[in-house]
């Protein structure tokens, strides 16, 4: 018989406070301070965590501005996730709308991380000898992939081509190589983390290239955004010299790597995705495999990217029109603030996946009405918001093809259409 979600609850503030002194919790633990919330969407089920460093507070019942709360679909779904042995578990239910994050989503992974340590998914406390690893490129992203991995407790080989960038890790206990070809020889895994296709070709081929020490069998792991075309030089190159090739870009940025809390998007063979995990949960906190096509991750990564700057770009135009119009600044901060929190958006992503319009929150009509809107009064006072255009040229076509009476997500049907879908 399984037992219900606040048995369950419970149960996880004892683990956390029995496990508070072990050095790999008491290293999440430091110098944090969050409030998290877990309940059921109708909550009759809720818990609070209270964490201030070492010290932590657990109550039944619901907090009124918790950093982040967890919200399941229902009591039965929430215990099916929280006690499963699969580690990607959460991410799947995620995927599916069976639970959704309101509020601080970096808060969210911490305490996902947390919990993952605690009831041993991670490697943190294995015993077994951990494969070596070489990382070739010590920018910011790289260099902290290297310290994580060395945090962790593999042997590291580290290699760049500025010379400098070497001693921080190897004062931190990494091996220095002297080219690419000696760090891979020395390593079971070789991690890439460069700027750019040209980076990652010089480091690849030539006699002092990777592919030059990489023994047959060897990983090599790419965690560089780079083009389409050069992952497929890559699968090339890695084919004929027998070795396996992840395309796995992260996404996050270098204090994340440097916490161990990246994401990463892994595509090629399944099985070496697999027998790699133990290397990349040394770096990431969260791994999404995207099948066996390596092209897809990097395809993934940017449309990760591509959402990251128009947010950036869109808040940006927000800024500028409420300094031309007078707006306090402050206040479109904290609307941005509470808008990310809402679950509405996490909703818009399930709904527009499932291309689900018919449950009508705001009609196409309305929202070309206020689209137009948005557009006159933002070219009024010499700002472009280039968005609006786009969508007003999108909503225009939406209602000539017969959409004014669904929700206005279904801006999606015309971009589908006009992409040949």
């Amino acid at each position: 018989m399984k037992p219900s979600l606040d048995m369950m609850l419970f149960g996880l503030t004892l683990l956390l406070k029995r496990n508070a002194k072990k050095p790999a919790v008491r290293a999440l633990l430091h110098n944090r301070t969050h409030t998290v919330e877990i309940r059921t969407a109708d909550k009759t089920t809720s818990r609070y965590f209270v964490f201030c460093g070492k010290d932590l507070f657990s109550r039944r019942g619901q907090l009124a501005n918790p950093d982040v709360a967890l919200v399941w679909k229902t009591p039965s779904v929430a215990v099916d996730v929280l006690s499963s042995s699969d580690p990607d578990a959460f991410q799947s239910a995620l995927a599916r709308g069976d639970v959704s994050i309101a509020g601080n989503g970096d808060v969210a992974a911490w305490f996902g991380n947390l919990t993952n340590v605690i009831r041993g998914r991670t490697p943190s406390d294995a015993g077994a000898d951990k494969p070596p690893v070489a990382v070739i490129g010590l920018g910011r992203m790289g260099s902290g992939i290297a310290h994580s991995l060395l945090r962790n407790g593999f042997p590291v080989t580290v290699y760049n081509r500025t010379e400098s960038k070497t001693r921080p890790l190897v004062e931190a206990g990494a091996k220095a190589a002297s080219t690419p070809a000696q760090a891979a020889k020395s390593a079971k895994y070789v991690i890439t983390s460069l700027m750019d296709d040209t980076s990652v070709l010089a480091v690849l081929e030539g006699p002092d290239g990777l592919l030059a020490g990489l023994e047959p069998g060897a990983v090599h792991i790419g965690a560089s955004t780079v083009s389409p075309e050069m992952t497929r030089h890559l699968v090339k190159a890695h084919t004929e010299h027998g070795s396996d090739y992840l395309a796995a870009p992260v996404v996050g940025r270098p204090d994340a790597a440097n916490a161990g809390e990246l994401m990463t998007l892994v595509c090629g063979q399944q099985t070496v995705c697999e027998a790699s995990r133990p290397v990349l949960d040394g770096y990431t906190k969260l791994i999404q495999y995207l099948g066996e096509n390596h092209q897809i991750a990097s395809a993934a990564k940017l449309a990760v990217n591509y959402a990251a700057i128009t947010i950036i770009d869109l808040m940006g135009q927000i800024y500028t029109f409420g300094e031309k119009t007078g707006i306090p600044l402050e206040a479109l901060h904290m609307s941005f603030r509470m808008m990310w929190a809402q679950p509405v958006l996490q909703e818009y992503a399930s709904r527009i996946w499932h291309r689900d319009f018919d449950d009508v929150g705001f009609d196409m009509q309305s929202g070309l009405k206020d689209v137009t809107l948005m557009v006159n009064t933002s070219e009024s006072n010499g700002v472009r918001w280039g968005f609006a255009e786009t969508i007003q040229h999108k909503m225009k076509r939406g209602l000539e093809t017969g959409l004014a009476q669904k929700d206005w997500g279904s801006v999606y049907e015309v971009t589908r259409a006009e992409a040949g879908l």
